[in-house]
C-alpha cells in the first residue's frame, strides 16, 4: 500500500502485511516506538489462559542474540528504556530513546518480539514469578474487584479472561506450547509498528523493513461474538476492613457513534474531584475515600461502571447514592453550564495527555487498531462538542437501566446479605 501522509502523520503497509504508522513531533528530542501485537487475554483458549502475559515476560529473559542483562543494558546504556504490557486484545512492547538512537531501538524491539530464546529453564523460573504476581494481585482488592465484576458482566465470555491467567493454567505451560503460541500469533499480519517523536520517516521505514522484513505471516485471532450482560448481585466474602464495590453494566465498542456521549456521562459522574459522585459520596457524606467511574471499550463491546471503597455499614447507602444519580441524569439531564464544563474537562485532559511522545505513539496505535485510520484531535473535539444533553440522557437510559445493572462487592458485610433489590429498588 502506498504511503499516506497528512499533518505529520504517515502510514505504510509493507509487502509482508506489517502496518507501520508514525507522527512527527518537532518539539521533542525523543522517539517512542511500539510494536503492537493484536493478541491478548480474550484470544486464549482455556489451556492457554495467561499465555499472552507469560510470553510478554519471557521475551525479556533473553533472545537469540542477547541475554536478559544485555537486553536491559541495550537501551538503558544510552538513556532509553524498554517496557511492555498485556491487555485483553493487544500486547505491546515499546522503546523510548533519543532520536539519534532510533536504529538501535528498532533493532532491539525486533530482537525481542521475533527472536525470543524461550529457554526451558527460564520458563520454569518465570512460572514462579508469575504465580507470585497472581498471589499479589489476589491480595490487592482494589484491583481484584474489577476482574470479579468482569466475571459477572461477561458471564463466561472470553472478554472476562484473566490477563494473568490462573495458577492451574500457568503451572502447565511448557516451552513447546509457548513457542507454538509465539509462532502462531507473533507474525507480520498481527503486528503494528507505531512511532512518535523526532525522526526521519524514510530512515525509520528502511530500518523496520530490514529488522522485521522476515517475520512469518502469523495467524489472526478468530472473530468473537459477545454474550449478553450479566445482571447479578455478587458478594465475595473476604476478611477486609473495607468494602470494595463496583456497579456497572455493558458499555460500547470503541468505534460506536455514541462513544463521546458515554465519556461525557462517565466524566460527569465519576471523572475527578468535581464529579457528582465524588462530591456527594466523599465530600458531602464522607462515606468513602476513593470514588471514580471507569469505562473500557474493545473492538466489539465494552463495559462501564463506578468504583467505591467504603466501610461495611455504608455499602447500601453508597449504592443508593449511585442509583439516585443515575436516575437524576435520566430524569433531569445536565444543566447547560455543567455540560460545557464536562466537555472542556474532556478536551483539556485529551490535550494534556498528549504532551509526551509515548502517549502520542499509543494514541496512534489505538486509532489504527480500533478505527483503522488516523483520528485527528480536531475530529475528536468536534465529536465531544456535538454531544447534546439528549444524547447523555439517552445513553444513560440505555446502559444503566435498573435491570441491566450488576453489582460486585469484595469484603465482609458481617453476615448481611445483599439481594437483587439493592439495585432494582
Amino acid at each position: 500500500m502506498p504511503d499516506q501522509e497528512r499533518d505529520g502523520f504517515r502510514k505504510t503497509v509493507l509487502p509482508s502485511g506489517l502496518t507501520v504508522i508514525g507522527e512527527h513531533v518537532d518539539s521533542v528530542r525523543s522517539v517512542s516506538i511500539g510494536v503492537w501485537v493484536r493478541v491478548g487475554a480474550r484470544d486464549e483458549h482455556p489451556a492457554e489462559s495467561g499465555m499472552s502475559h507469560f510470553l510478554e515476560h519471557m521475551v525479556f529473559k533473553g533472545t537469540e542474540a542477547r541475554d536478559a542483562y544485555q537486553l536491559a543494558l541495550s537501551l538503558e546504556s544510552v538513556g532509553g528504556h524498554l517496557d511492555a504490557f498485556t491487555g485483553r486484545e493487544v500486547t505491546c512492547f515499546d522503546a523510548r530513546a533519543l532520536d539519534e538512537h532510533l536504529d538501535l531501538a528498532v533493532e532491539v524491539l525486533a530482537d525481542l518480539v521475533l527472536h525470543p530464546r524461550l529457554d526451558p529453564a527460564d520458563v520454569e523460573k518465570e512460572k514462579k514469578v508469575v504465580l507470585d504476581e497472581i498471589h499479589t494481585y489476589e491480595d490487592t482488592p482494589d484491583e481484584r474487584i474489577h476482574d470479579l465484576f468482569a466475571d459477572v458482566v461477561w458471564a463466561g465470555h472470553p472478554l472476562g479472561n484473566r490477563i494473568l491467567g490462573t495458577r492451574q493454567s500457568v503451572e502447565t505451560f511448557t516451552r513447546e506450547a509457548i513457542a507454538r503460541y509465539h509462532g502462531r500469533r507473533y507474525g507480520a499480519s498481527n503486528l503494528l509498528l507505531a512511532i512518535a517523536g523526532r525522526f526521519d520517516w524514510d530512515r525509520f521505514l528502511a530500518e523496520v523493513a530490514l529488522r522485521f522484513g522476515n517475520a512469518a505471516p502469523g495467524v489472526r485471532p478468530d472473530g468473537h461474538g459477545v454474550e449478553t450482560n450479566g445482571r447479578d448481585v455478587v458478594h465475595h466474602v473476604k476478611d477486609l476492613a473495607q468494602q470494595y464495590l463496583v456497579i456497572g453494566a455493558r458499555g460500547l465498542p470503541s468505534g460506536h457513534p455514541d462513544r463521546h456521549a458515554l465519556v461525557v456521562l462517565s466524566t460527569l459522574l465519576g471523572g475527578g474531584m468535581s464529579s457528582r459522585l465524588f462530591q456527594e459520596i466523599r465530600e458531602r457524606r464522607r462515606k468513602a475515600y476513593t470514588v471514580y467511574s471507569f469505562l473500557s471499550s474493545y473492538c466489539d463491546a465494552g463495559y462501564t461502571g463506578f468504583y467505591v471503597g467504603t466501610s461495611p455499614e455504608w455499602v447500601r447507602e453508597v449504592v443508593e447514592v449511585i442509583r439516585a444519580e443515575l436516575e437524576r441524569v435520566t430524569r433531569d439531564g445536565l444543566a447547560p453550564a455543567e455540560l460545557v464544563r464536562v466537555k472542556n474537562q474532556m478536551k483539556g485532559n485529551m490535550l494534556l495527555g498528549l504532551e509526551t511522545s509515548d502517549s502520542r505513539m499509543s494514541r496512534l496505535a489505538k486509532n489504527a487498531i480500533y478505527f483503522g485510520r488516523d483520528v485527528t484531535l480536531d475530529e475528536v473535539a468536534v465529536g465531544i462538542d456535538g454531544v447534546t444533553n439528549a444524547d447523555v440522557v439517552r445513553i444513560c437510559q440505555r446502559l444503566f437501566r435498573p435491570r441491566s445493572l450488576a453489582l460486585t462487592v469484595l469484603g465482609d458485610l458481617k453476615g448481611e446479605a445483599l439481594a437483587d433489590e439493592v439495585l432494582r429498588g
